[in-house]
């Protein structure tokens, strides 16, 4: 089957395996082994819900070299109509659409290769370095993997589990380091430092694998070349928050004001809440500007926002009133917010 020249496989779904609250792996029936592809790369998948048909891009969690059914690890997002379908709605039968893998996140898994890999990920980040994890650990007997992976709360670790497994079967391979933004931690320019000096490379073929949101890639990736990797041994797979379709429109010119704060601003058109705060010198702090630290949270006092992607908070925080000024636009003329409690 294909739709506008691609080529679309039609699988179903043949289980679904919870990861956290909020995330779940998504396994296909895919009996000829025709998505092929190799750890590391991307599928397109397209799902009709409603009637509708929705395309989405999501890594392979699947380790196409061990010969496994392919799988896709998908992440609910507020406002996600997608990634909410799979981690509510979806189950064993489902026909989905799947284009063939694409992408250049992958190293070339050898038996013969004696690598360090170096590999920094956050959140659902993870899922396509987990696939080329894997494979290395099982494939590769003489290279070693060195994992910072970074989230909110411990509860919000994907392949937690596995992730032990793999720790425990390989002790002098495997080392992870969990980074918890929740207790005032994050993957940044000093971190990455701490981490090369404490986690010396097993072999002199170092590579870097980085997934993660903008804001952790690019200080991670300016830091790594700064300390003098190469291109050809660092791999940066980019994501960003997707778009929403029907996102409502900001209000252009909104008077934005902080309670105890005796400045305003006006939000232009295209401007985030934060860029406005900026202006105004307003006691709120920002890490990754991108909806995942959640460093940037504020709690809407009175006024309308259309609260962007705001990965970092849970359904309870936004019902609650709680925003990221790093990913929220105004849509009504006068926007008051607090402090957060």
């Amino acid at each position: 089957m294909s739709g506008e020249g691609r080529t679309v496989l039609p699988l179903t779904i043949s289980g679904i395996r919870r990861e956290t609250a909020d995330a779940v792996t998504v396994v296909f029936h895919d009996p000829g082994g025709r998505v092929g592809g190799s750890a590391g790369r991307y599928v397109i998948v397209r799902v009709v819900i409603d009637g509708e048909e929705h395309r989405r891009v999501f890594s392979l969690s699947s380790t196409p070299e061990l010969g496994q059914a392919p799988s896709i690890t998908v992440k609910r997002l507020p406002g996600g109509r997608v990634s909410t379908h799979f981690v509510e709605q979806a189950g064993a039968g489902d026909s989905i659409g799947v284009e063939p893998p694409e992408g250049a996140f992958e190293v070339g898994i050898d038996p013969t290769n004696r690598r360090t890999y170096f590999a920094f990920a956050a959140g659902s980040g993870i899922v396509p370095v987990m696939s080329i994890l894997r494979g290395v650990l099982a494939l590769e007997p003489r290279s070693a993997v060195r994992l910072a992976y970074g989230n909110r709360r411990p509860e919000d670790v994907i392949f937690a589990a596995e992730l032990e497994e793999l720790q425990a079967a390989h002790p002098d391979r495997l080392a992870v380091a969990h980074v918890m933004s929740g207790q005032g931690n994050r993957i940044d320019r000093r971190f990455v430092d701490r981490f090369l000096a404490t986690h010396p490379p097993a072999a002199a073929d170092v590579w870097y694998l980085l997934c993660g949101p903008p804001g952790m890639n690019r200080v991670v990736e300016a830091r790594l070349r700064t300390l003098g990797v190469m291109d050809d041994r660092l791999l940066v797979e980019r994501y960003v928050p997707p778009g929403r379709e029907e996102a409502p429109v900001p209000y252009d010119g909104a008077l934005l004001r902080m309670e105890g704060h005796g400045s305003s601003s006006r939000v232009a058109a295209g401007e985030v809440l934060l860029d406005a705060l900026d202006r105004m010198a307003a006691p709120v702090f920002y890490a990754c500007r991108s909806g995942v630290c959640g460093t940037c949270r504020a709690r809407l006092g009175s006024g309308r926002v259309d609260p962007g992607v705001p990965f970092a908070l849970t359904e309870e925080e936004q019902d609650s009133g709680m925003i990221l000024t790093c990913v929220a636009r105004p849509l009504s003329a006068e926007v008051v917010l607090r402090p957060p409690d």
